[in-house]
């Protein structure tokens, strides 16, 4: 890619970048699931699972990038089974939150995680993810707002990876902040109240999953 693509679309990366750092910023099932892992488990968990995060949504960009999304809109068996996949995970999610506010006694203490959790960190974050079926739609809004229909494919890919830099960042960001002491000692404090409320924010992102129905 020439310099002169680069800047002839560096307003749209702009753009791009705007909406997708709000988007990952914004609290949501992602980042509910990394401070919850964060202030419970430990830093190494957290980033494990940012990882995985960060990896199903490039995967989504990957696909919206290159049109697939277009077999998405026209399989309504497909578009369901992975709405329902995306529930129901998410329906899990809540149950287990649900099960640990109800249950008595302290979490145990935020360690380092064996090979084995984080490899389990980095599944959940990368099932999180695959399983939204309004991912790869938003990706695809985005890139369209952003980019359109004239753009190469090599501005794409660069648009994918600095968002997955981007992502990275903050993620990594609140895994570090929220795996702090302070933030530990916080959330032994409180785990039940907390456990409960992310039960709650995991059950209706369940049901707006399940519920939702695209434009097209």
């Amino acid at each position: 890619m020439t310099t002169d693509t680069i800047w002839q679309h560096l307003p749209n990366l702009l753009v791009i970048l705007s909406i997708f750092t709000v988007g990952v910023a914004s609290p949501g099932p992602a980042t509910l699931m990394i401070m919850g892992t964060a202030m419970g488990r430990g830093r190494a968990p957290a980033v494990a699972l940012s990882c995985g995060v960060v990896l199903g949504s490039m995967v989504w960009a990957s696909v919206a990038a290159l049109g697939f999304v277009a077999a998405l809109k026209a399989s309504a068996t497909l578009f369901l089974a992975l709405k329902m996949a995306g529930g129901l995970y998410l329906i899990f999610l809540a149950a287990r939150s649900a099960r640990s506010a109800f249950t008595a006694g302290p979490a145990a203490t935020p360690k380092s995680a064996g090979t084995g959790s984080l490899k389990r960190c980095f599944a959940q974050g990368l099932l999180l993810h695959l399983t939204n079926p309004k991912a790869p739609l938003v990706w695809l809004a985005t890139l369209s707002v952003g980019v359109g229909e004239t753009a190469p494919a090599a501005f794409l890919m660069t648009v994918i990876l600095i968002c997955a830099f981007v992502a990275m960042t903050v993620f990594v960001g609140y895994a570090y902040l929220f795996s702090t002491q302070t933030a530990s000692r916080f959330y032994l404090s409180i785990r039940r109240p907390i456990d409960a409320l992310l039960g709650v924010l995991f059950g209706a992102a369940a049901v707006k999953i399940l519920t939702y129905r695209p434009s097209w």
